[in-house]
């Protein structure tokens, strides 16, 4: 309102009254009492409308009228009492603050007081009294009731003592108790009204002119109240209610010295004070109403300006469209939802809006500070806290960018903006979606990061120039767009000619002489020359001010550096060029690349042409208008992997043909997947050669199997002769000895030696066979228990050697139960066999699990959990470079002679460890010890 215009600062008593009000108030009270002593007489109708009275032979004889008015104004008061009640109630449940309807409280037992005395003027209630006198008695009990209620209420409101966060039930417990406090007053009063039988003469006295000098004590009252208590409760209530209340002060003193001097009931005194009383209401009933006008007008502040903050950056994103010429059309406007927090409880509210911006329908959900926090992914959630504490804190403001996850998985991005409200302990804030923003910055970077070139925003510069004036005013930011430290140099127009670049300064010139003759604001390029001789690209937008007459003021302008936009261009056809020539070279393959929206941005490839799309390819075309419907649902899975980070490989038939499909994420700079890469390669060909060769496989492997079995059965058959021969050596040597020769004996056992070699050799053999023609299945192996039978089973040569088995397994695999006891017997043997005369052995075996890729071993599966079981002895050892051989058959490092053996041991580990798609390697250092490393799948 322009009367809040006249408020003053504060005086030098301390008091903030606004100056405007007490003026407005001042003339108000003023023009009854001026008119009354002036003698202004207004006659209409016989009437005489200032005295309230009727004309009869020039005589006021009756105040018909003046009743009329009168009770016009009680009527008033008491509605006007009651509302400001109903409204510092209301106050009180938006701040939570009992102060204000203290007051209306007080403003209510008044206006019921003032209902008693509008009855006592009509006659409906009668006293002990003449009506007169009744009608002045509740006129007085009312004013003293209003005076003494005010004083109680304002020092209560001095006296209590109450934490913001005191619990709302106990306030309002407070509320009460005052309440029945007043209730009893004001009921004391009217029974004292209807009881007193007679007045003192002090009341009422006719031949004076104070007719009712008793009104000095409500006069008194309100002084003390207004110049003692109020100004206290104004530097603790500093607002525009408390501010408004005290100068009620002032037209209940002018009722009460209208009534001090009236002479007899409705007449023009009595109608001015009855009308004051109204107005003493009034005053508080503007203030709370101010009052609630006042955090409105914050608020629609407030938004401005979060709206021309928004419209700030979305002149920002309109700016950078245009610069870049990516994009095709028009930012839209963004969403913005906007929230607010009650710093003390904690309670938020959300606009419709902001429901919408975090992927939910209005009022879906309850508001919950929480929850807005839980919809804010990790990464950005603890920065934010942090931030919004800060704010709270230090009673700051801030804005910043975060994602937000939406129940349906989509994310997006949100430019989010707070402020601290000091006066109503709030927070409020604005959330703008910008995810359209983000994307588009995506889409200007997707070409520079293929070649891996990094994007750069582009400076902007103002300037001011004034009509008349030589010299022209630079931001900070212009100077160094031409190359110069901040106010370095002195900027003229000659000064700025030779800037420009020469072959643009005739084109300058003629947009400067087009803007002068029509008076149009303007915008082109040019050239500039810096210092360092380097040339900048500049975009020059400016804004002409005209006077009244049509005149140039000044004019007002912004230069942008397109310098890096220039070079972007020119960067972004060589990208293009070279991107179609690398995929029009890849051989039998088609190349697509596509959006996050699932659409197709580029496209090449040597056989494109011949490949059976659905639709035509062009720029723009989703992926469901390409392939089979039936495949859209499997294509859009893939490329959601492929945008999360994940390589996908698959094969795929397509009009007789089979090709192999790689879908490769494209990042940028950032390390950000803004786009997916496909390359189809036909594989037709390639198929059929594999094909080829897996039947070559089979052949290869139906033959070997062959020889297994003729190793087999070989071995098998070659037993029996065998036996026989070291029968009837044995028999001849038990027999036959003492006829036969020391020579012969000789013969016979050697004989046998190499009988028992060959039958060593042939179980080792037939060892070997059945590794690969076992019946035995894949069950769940404990690896601890196989060692423990191993050893137990060894135990006679482990104790021979006086041998030490350190055993620190303790896993379950998938594997052949027999063949892996085969595996380690065959293992913990050679460690204890192969050890030194002066070293007592000692062989450690212990296990762990790891995964495939840790392993750093190509044959194995990355995505698989393997057993990896060490070997160690210190036994005679062996030089690496025979690492290899020693896995072959029939491979020896030693002679029979040193150590026994047929050499066939560790070839049938490394096919039990074969055959379990398995790993097996060897370290070892002659005269340290071994390593034997055994790695075998968890899981078959």
């Amino acid at each position: 309102m322009a009367i809040n215009k006249l408020s003053l600062k504060k005086e030098q008593s301390g008091i903030d009254i606004p100056m405007g009000y007490f003026w407005a108030i001042f003339l108000i009270c003023i023009a009854p009492t001026v008119l009354s002593m002036l003698g202004v007489e207004i006659n209409y109708n016989n009437y005489r409308i200032i005295n309230f009275s009727k004309l009869s032979e020039g005589i006021s004889t009756e105040l018909i009228l003046g009743k009329t008015f009168s009770t016009i104004w009680i009527i008033f008061s008491i509605a006007v009492g009651i509302f400001t009640c109903i409204l510092t109630l209301i106050d009180f449940r938006v701040k939570n603050d009992i102060a204000a309807p203290i007051v209306g409280l007080v403003m209510l037992g008044t206006a019921l007081f003032d209902m008693i005395h509008l009855l006592v003027v009509f006659g409906v209630l009668k006293t002990e009294l003449n009506l007169d006198e009744a009608i002045y008695m509740s006129w007085f009990t009312s004013r003293m009731l209003h005076a003494i209620l005010l004083i109680i209420g304002t020092v209560i409101i001095l006296k209590i003592k109450y934490k913001p966060e005191t619990n709302n039930s106990n306030k309002i417990t407070i509320l009460r108790s005052i309440g029945g406090l007043f209730a009893l007053i004001t009921f004391v009063l009217v029974l004292y009204l209807f009881n007193i039988k007679e007045i003192s003469t002090f009341f009422i006295k006719r031949e004076s002119f104070f007719t009712h000098p008793l009104e000095l004590i409500s006069i008194v009252l309100y002084l003390i109240w207004g110049g003692i208590l109020m100004p206290k409760v104004l530097k603790k209530f500093n607002g525009i209610f408390f501010q408004m209340l005290i100068l009620s002060m002032i037209p209940a003193i002018f009722a009460n010295v209208h009534m001090a001097v009236f002479f007899k009931n409705f007449d023009i005194e009595y109608n001015f004070a009855q009308f004051l009383r109204f107005f003493t209401y009034v005053v508080p009933l503007l203030g709370i109403s101010l009052n609630y006008s006042r955090n409105i007008s914050k608020q629609h502040q407030m938004n401005l300006i979060l709206d021309e903050e928004i419209k700030a950056k979305e002149k920002i994103q309109q700016d950078l469209e245009r610069r870049q010429n990516l994009l095709q059309n028009a930012e839209k406007l963004a969403n913005m939802g906007s929230w607010e927090l009650d710093v003390a409880t904690k309670e938020i509210n959300f606009s419709d809006s902001l429901y919408k911006i975090f992927g939910y329908m209005p009022n879906s959900i309850s508001p919950d500070l929480e929850l807005m926090f839980n919809m804010i992914i990790p990464v950005y959630r603890n920065s934010y806290k942090k931030m919004l504490e800060e704010a709270i804190e230090n009673q700051t403001s801030f804005n910043t960018e975060y994602e937000v996850l939406w129940v349906n998985g989509q994310r997006r991005y949100i430019l989010a903006q707070c402020r601290y409200i000091q006066s109503d302990n709030k927070v409020i804030g604005t959330c703008l979606d910008i995810t359209e923003l983000k994307e588009t910055t995506q889409k200007l970077s997707q070409n520079e990061a293929l070649l891996k070139e990094a994007e750069s925003i582009a400076h902007n510069g103002s300037f001011e120039w004034f009509a008349g004036v030589d010299h022209f005013f630079w931001s900070e930011e212009l100077f160094r767009i031409h190359g110069y430290e901040p106010n370095s140099v002195d900027i003229t127009l000659n000064f700025y000619r030779n800037l420009i670049h020469q072959d643009d300064l005739e084109k300058c010139i003629k947009y400067l002489e087009s803007m002068f003759a029509n008076k149009t604001n303007f915008a082109f390029e040019y050239r500039i020359n810096r210092p360092d001789k380097s040339i900048r690209y500049i975009y020059l937008t400016a804004k002409l001010v005209l006077d009244a007459e049509g005149n140039i003021t000044k004019i007002i302008g912004n230069l942008q550096d397109i310098t890096e936009l220039k070079n972007a261009a020119i960067l972004l056809e060589k990208t293009e060029s070279i991107y179609k020539t690398i995929a029009s070279n890849v051989p039998d393959s088609i190349v697509l690349m596509y959006d996050r929206k699932f659409k197709l941005i580029l496209f090449d490839g040597p056989i494109i042409n011949s490949f059976n799309f659905r639709n035509k390819l062009v720029a723009g075309i989703h992926i469901k208008e390409l392939f089979p419907e039936s495949d859209f649902n499997e294509n859009v899975e893939i490329l959601e992997k492929a945008f999360s980070g994940e390589e996908v490989q698959l094969e795929k038939e397509f009009d007789g043909k089979t090709f192999m499909i790689d879908y490769k994420p494209v990042k940028n700079v950032s390390g950000d997947i803004f786009n997916v890469m496909v390359v189809m390669h036909d594989i037709t060909e390639i198929k059929k050669v594999q094909k080829s060769l897996e039947l070559k496989v089979d052949e290869l492997n139906t033959s070997n199997q062959d020889l297994e079995q003729f190793a087999y059965v070989a071995s098998h058959d070659l037993q029996e002769p065998l036996r026989k021969i070291r029968a009837f050596g044995d028999r001849l040597q038990n027999k036959f000895s003492a006829s036969i020769s020391e020579e012969g004996i000789d013969y016979i056992k050697r004989m046998q030696n190499a009988s028992e070699r060959m039958q060593t050799l042939i179980d080792d053999l037939l060892t070997f066979s059945r590794v690969t023609r076992t019946d035995e299945g894949f069950v769940e192996v404990d690896l601890h228990d196989e060692m423990q039978k191993i050893i137990e089973d060894l135990e006679y040569t482990i104790e021979k050697k006086n041998a030490t088995i350190d055993l620190i397994v303790n896993h379950h695999i998938t594997a052949i139960p027999g063949q892996i006891r085969q595996l380690f017997q065959n293992l913990l043997t050679n460690a204890i066999k192969f050890t030194r005369d002066d070293t007592l052995p000692i062989v450690e075996i212990k296990s762990e699990i790891l995964r495939g890729d840790a392993l750093n071993i190509p044959d194995l599966d990355h995505n698989k959990d393997y057993c990896r079981i060490t070997v160690k002895d210190n036994g005679i050892g062996f030089d690496q470079q025979y690492a290899d051989k020693i896995f072959e058959l029939f491979q020896r490092l030693h002679t029979r002679n040193e150590y026994q053996g047929t050499g066939i041991g560790l070839a049938v580990c490394k096919k039990i460890v074969e055959k379990h798609n398995g790993v097996i390697t060897v370290s070892s250092k002659q005269n340290e010890g071994t390593i034997f490393i055994i790695i075998l799948p968890v899981h078959h």
